[in-house]
């Protein structure tokens, strides 16, 4: 291994600012995206909503859409934390998010502070998980709702393996994360942090890739950290060389897990 995790994902998110919010807007599940879905718990019950490691800021461009009559914006007040500067500065060109660099280990807000935690796809890369566990409960007033999504092996359709196992034969790795894709034990997790776990939940979303374009944002919003420029561009010319001729393209699954927990 000649690589280290905070690195790697510093280095990743300078030079690709946006680009998983890029995909994951994109990705469906009937009427449905991995921000709406994360986000259905939480829709009209948090007035005060903290996005721990807000990226691009998608979520609280989801947000800002809802109303919130007690707030003096009308809208409820949400606020994202992340370690990349340049997703803040995306977050802050894209939806004029309210944003702070900040570790998901060390919230700088006082306890109870928050009526909901919103978490999309960023708890498998936040190390040690325990200490931001606890810290979502810190400022989560009791009562308050933790909703986050990570990544999963499934659902997967048959025919899914006919494209993610030739993808990833390209790559000649899957994608990884610093926790693991399924985060073992996350259930156990949440309860010592002060949580009851009310629902763990899969989806299985899809992208749809229809020119060299889609390919390249799919293989580029992948944590690849042992693929070579040369697996990423086999891997993308594949993808494309499937969708060309075909008017709806190529799907490639994208099974997510959500997790729904309430403070005590």
């Amino acid at each position: 291994m000649t690589w280290e995790w905070p690195g790697y994902l510093d280095e990743f998110h300078a030079r690709h600012a946006g680009r998983t919010e890029d995909l994951l807007a994109r990705c469906t599940a009937g009427d449905l995206t991995p921000y709406g879905w994360v986000l259905r718990p939480v829709a009209g019950r948090g007035r005060r909503v903290l996005d721990v490691a807000c990226g691009s800021g998608a979520v609280a461009g989801e947000l800002h859409l809802e109303d919130a009559p007690d707030e003096p914006s009308g809208k409820p007040l949400v606020v994202g934390i992340d370690r990349s500067l340049a997703e803040l500065r995306a977050a802050r060109d894209r939806h004029h998010a309210q944003v702070l660099c900040a570790d998901a280990t060390r919230l700088p807000f006082e306890a109870g502070s928050f009526d909901a935690v919103v978490c999309s796809m960023g708890l498998m890369v936040i190390q040690p998980i325990e200490e931001a566990l606890a810290e979502a409960a810190r400022v989560l007033r009791s009562g308050g709702m933790l909703s986050a999504t990570v990544a999963s092996a499934v659902p997967l359709r048959p025919s899914d393996v006919l494209v993610l196992g030739p993808l990833t034969a390209r790559l000649r790795t899957p994608p990884r994360f610093p926790g693991g894709a399924e985060l073992t034990g996350l259930g156990g997790l949440l309860e010592r942090a002060g949580f009851d776990v009310l629902e763990d939940a899969r989806e299985r979303f899809a992208f749809r890739v229809r020119s060299a374009d889609d390919a390249a944002l799919l293989v580029d919003a992948l944590y690849l950290p042992d693929a070579t420029d040369e697996r990423r561009e086999a891997a993308a010319g594949w993808l494309t060389e499937r969708a060309e001729g075909r008017a709806e393209g190529v799907e490639v699954a994208i099974p997510i897990r959500r997790v729904l927990a309430m403070r005590h």
